[in-house]
């Protein structure tokens, strides 16, 4: 099977998958995720999502996407100081989301970016 690059460098996952390729292919992903993030996020006004690292390292825009999805308000710590408290909003998210049988992945690979794993099991909740 082979991959084509269309006008929005469209890629597909292949065996003969080059380092390049699967840079492409994780920005095309990361960048149609921010996008959906943000669609999710415009209602109640959470914010706008740039960098998916950066902006839901603290669980403040994550919680704001669970409630949005799960029409219900969750706790949180509004201003997290340190590393811990931003896990804990992590795990606030996270836990509402397990409720709900989405497929998650471990805490430290997300305070730490690894959202790719996850961000197509939020899109089909």
């Amino acid at each position: 099977m082979e991959y084509t690059r269309g006008l929005v460098a469209d890629v597909a996952r292949t065996p003969s998958f080059t380092a390049g390729d699967e840079f492409v292919w994780v920005e095309i992903q990361e960048k149609t995720f921010t996008n959906w993030v943000n669609e999710q996020l415009r209602p109640v006004g959470a914010g706008v999502v740039t960098d998916l690292r950066r902006d839901l390292s603290d669980g403040l825009r994550l919680i704001s996407l669970v409630e949005a999805l799960q029409k219900r308000r969750l706790r949180r710590i509004a201003r997290p100081q340190n590393q811990h408290q931003c896990l804990e909003n992590v795990q606030t998210a996270l836990t509402a989301m397990a409720q709900d049988n989405i497929k998650l992945v471990n805490i430290g690979e997300l305070r730490w970016g690894g959202w790719v794993d996850m961000e197509w099991n939020w899109i089909g909740w």
